[in-house]
């Protein structure tokens, strides 16, 4: 599903504010990093802080698939495709 959200991803200790998740299925996404490079198989948190009471993000846990010169495509880890569903679900009741 085609989207635009704002995101956060931790990578080791790094934290790369001012993604954009761009399109989103239950069971992965594909994220812009503004030319950041992550490596292929990196497990990586995504945090999603418009979506997260008190702007606290909670993390979903991911794993990267492929990353190209724009961003990375990555696959959620087991334990989180429940957590996109809802998330998914949220982004199809939000005005076009």
């Amino acid at each position: 599903m085609p989207v635009t959200v704002n995101a956060v991803l931790y990578y080791n200790s790094l934290m790369l504010p001012g993604c954009e998740i761009r399109d989103l299925s239950p069971d992965g996404a594909f994220i812009l990093t503004d030319g950041q490079f992550l490596p292929d198989q990196a497990q990586i948190d995504v945090a999603l802080p418009q979506f997260s009471p008190k702007g606290l993000p909670g993390r979903i846990p991911a794993q990267v698939i492929r990353s190209t010169g724009e961003g990375v495509g990555v696959r959620l880890l087991p334990g989180s495709p429940a957590i996109m569903r809802s998330l998914v679900e949220m982004f199809y009741s939000l005005p076009a």
